[in-house]
C-alpha cells in the first residue's frame, strides 16, 4: 500500500500527458462492468440458478458487495482525496468534506475505489464459490483496476485501497455466513473448527 501512495503523483501525471482517455469508449464501459453493482446482481442470480447451494451462494457477492460499497463510501467521505482528473494532488485531503450531506453526495471523491472494491468483492467471492475459474476471476477484476488508473479516475493507492476493502469485506462475509447459516462451511473455504 505505501509504495502506491509512492507512485500516485508520476503515473497519474504520465497518464494525463501520454494516455488520455475517452471513458465513453465502449471497451471502457465493457471493462467497468464488473465494477457495477448490477453486475454482481447478474452474477448472484446466475450463482443462485446453478450452484449447489443456490441462495447461500447468491448471498455471499451480495451481502460483500452492498458492505464494501457502505465501506467504501465512508471511507471516500473520511478522507475527503479529489480524483487525479481534477487535480494531481495526491497528498490534498478534505476529511469530512460537505459536512453530514457529503456523505450522501460524493462528487469527485477517489480513495479508494468503488469499481476495484466491487470487483474484487466478486472475484473473492467467485473464487471462493468456484474455484476452478479463478484466474479468470482476478484477471477480471485487475483489468477493471487498471481500467480505473488509466482512465485518470483514481490513483494507484486508491485501487489498491479498494482492492483490499472489497476483498476483506467478502472474508468477513463468508465467515458470517459459515457461523450463522449452518455448521457446514462454504465450498472452497477452510474452517478452523
Amino acid at each position: 500500500m505505501v509504495a502506491s501512495f509512492l507512485v500516485d503523483r508520476s503515473v497519474a501525471q504520465w497518464v494525463a500527458t501520454h494516455h488520455p482517455i475517452d471513458k465513453r469508449s465502449p471497451v471502457l464501459v465493457i471493462l467497468k462492468l464488473p465494477g457495477v453493482y448490477w453486475t454482481t446482481l447478474g452474477i448472484a442470480a446466475l450463482l443462485f440458478a446453478f450452484h449447489r447451494e443456490h441462495l447461500r451462494a447468491a448471498l455471499l457477492p451480495l451481502i460483500a458487495g452492498a458492505i464494501g460499497g457502505l465501506a467504501y463510501l465512508l471511507l471516500k467521505w473520511r478522507v475527503g482525496r479529489r480524483r487525479p482528473v481534477i487535480a494531481i494532488a495526491p497528498f490534498d485531503f478534505h476529511p469530512l468534506i460537505g459536512g453530514w450531506s457529503g456523505l450522501f453526495r460524493q462528487t469527485g471523491l477517489s480513495f479508494p475505489s468503488g469499481h476495484a472494491c466491487l470487483s474484487f468483492a466478486t472475484a473473492v467471492s467467485l473464487t471462493i464459490l468456484v474455484p476452478r475459474w479463478r484466474g479468470l476471476w482476478f484477471c477480471v477484476a485487475l483489468a477493471v483496476a487498471a481500467e480505473r488508473v488509466l482512465e485518470n479516475a483514481h490513483y494507484v493507492s486508491d485501487v489498491v485501497a479498494g482492492m483490499g476493502v472489497g476483498t476483506l469485506s467478502t472474508l468477513i462475509v463468508c465467515r458470517l455466513l459459515e457461523r450463522f447459516w449452518s455448521s457446514k462451511p462454504v465450498e472452497g473455504v477452510a474452517t478452523n473448527s
